[in-house]
């Protein structure tokens, strides 16, 4: 969508988009006649997306729920925790109106650990329009941060990510009272 004004963010409509992770729904827009570009997304309780990374200054706000961000640079691979380097993975909380803008070049992962369904919007240069800057991910027929790392994207999908990745969430959930809501998965 292109739009120079959007009324009302938190009653945006978001579509379906499972590539990004389970239950996630998501619409991208771009900011009218200027390099921007954003996307709002919405993901169930007790669900999180999966890891990617793009270029450098994208910037997350949350507009409702409250959980937490891992990053880690790529170069730590696909399963930092596994493969003993997880005290260098970074942990975020975050609620609503919590601002926060993952490295370029680090894989990210949003992970939602309230009741109700969670919605960030996430800023950024370089749109598909007028795009701006370089690309981390091949330019592919769609984004790359939406696309597997198997198919030339930036994105783990759930049965190559780190299984601690998952472990971790369920134990987040355990404090609160909740149990996950996730997929099964059979670990690569």
């Amino acid at each position: 969508m292109e739009t120079n004004f959007i009324p009302d963010i938190l009653a945006a409509q978001v579509d379906e988009h499972e590539k990004k992770g389970a239950g996630v729904k998501l619409t991208q827009f771009q900011m009218a006649e200027n390099s921007m570009i954003a996307h709002v997304s919405n993901w169930p309780a007790a669900r999180y997306q999966k890891a990617h990374y793009h270029g450098p200054g994208a910037v997350l706000l949350g507009l409702e729920g409250d959980g937490y961000v891992i990053m880690w640079p790529k170069d730590l691979g696909l399963e930092p925790y596994t493969s003993g380097r997880g005290e260098e993975v970074v942990e975020l909380k975050w609620k609503e109106a919590s601002i926060y803008c993952p490295p370029g070049g680090w894989f990210h992962q949003h992970f939602n650990t309230s009741t109700h369904p969670a919605r960030h919007i996430a800023l950024r240069y370089s749109g598909r329009i007028h795009p701006t800057g370089f690309q981390l991910a091949a330019k592919l027929h769609e984004d790359g941060t939406t696309t597997s790392l198997k198919k030339g994207g930036t994105m783990i999908e759930y049965d190559d990510e780190d299984p601690a990745i998952r472990r971790r969430f369920e134990a987040e959930l355990k404090k609160a009272g909740m149990r996950s809501d996730m997929p099964q998965v059979s670990y690569a």
